[in-house]
């Protein structure tokens, strides 16, 4: 009586004989499945000079998908704008036409601290990366570069490949933990990665890469039916950082 094991064997030795006798044709050999991600599709990489302040999505009524700062970080630099304008114009009229009781910390201040916030309210708005898409005419407005030194790019939904969560390795306040990545990735690497939203967990020794990628799944899901494009999970795996910091 044949046992399990040696029908198993005979039936190896079989597909060995087989294979040896009718080779199978280059064509004929099924590949294994691409996995897409940073490491596994080309694109152009480029080191990023400096910290870069971390973007978010949002829907404008329907009409627009944004991948820009958080809002409160828009509301901040556009304050500090308007407040060192006003602060150099005070300044200003202070000193030709003496209003103390409007800045009882005199001129001097005013020309140090106005120019000063300024500077750091246009250094915060010009440095961020922005997506502007326009879900009705399925166009999008892009502001990419290094530093403040940004191109303005513009395309259609069609040259964008697919967005892909990655997941790696970082160090948090509670030791080693995870970091997930949403990464815009464009056709035949026509633009640079875009990372458009991105969350760090401290990570339990056992626990699975994905076991909190819940929230920036369902996000990556969003992004890709509003925008007709395909979504890659590849939080099961530890995958690098798809942009340098530095």
């Amino acid at each position: 009586m044949l046992t399990n094991e040696r029908l198993d064997y005979l039936f190896a030795l079989r597909t060995l004989r087989t294979l040896r006798e009718n080779p199978p044709l280059p064509q004929d050999i099924i590949k294994p499945p691409m996995i897409r991600g940073p490491e596994h599709q080309p694109y152009s990489s480029r080191t990023k000079l400096g910290l870069e302040t971390p973007l978010s999505v949002r829907i404008w009524r329907e009409k627009k998908l944004i991948v820009a700062p958080p809002l409160w970080y828009d509301q901040l630099t556009w304050a500090c704008i308007i407040y060192g304008v006003i602060e150099c114009l005070g300044g200003l009229i202070n000193f030709v036409f003496p209003l103390d009781f409007l800045f009882p910390l005199g001129e001097v201040f005013a020309f140090i601290t106005g120019p000063l916030v300024l500077v750091a309210g246009l250094w915060g708005q010009l440095s961020s990366e922005r997506l502007v898409c326009d879900l009705k005419a399925r166009t999008y407005g892009r502001r990419e570069g290094q530093g403040l030194f940004k191109r303005v790019t513009h395309g259609r939904f069609d040259d964008i490949d697919a967005v892909v969560l990655t997941c790696g390795t970082v160090l948090t306040a509670g030791g080693m933990g995870v970091q997930y990545r949403l990464v815009m990735h464009w056709k035949q690497g026509r633009e640079p990665l875009l990372i458009i939203e991105q969350e760090a967990h401290p990570m339990a020794p056992g626990q699975p890469w994905n076991f909190a990628a819940g929230r920036l799944h369902q996000r990556g899901t969003m992004v890709s039916q509003w925008l007709g494009i395909k979504f890659y999970d590849n939080s099961h795996f530890q995958s690098g950082d798809p942009l340098r910091p530095f």
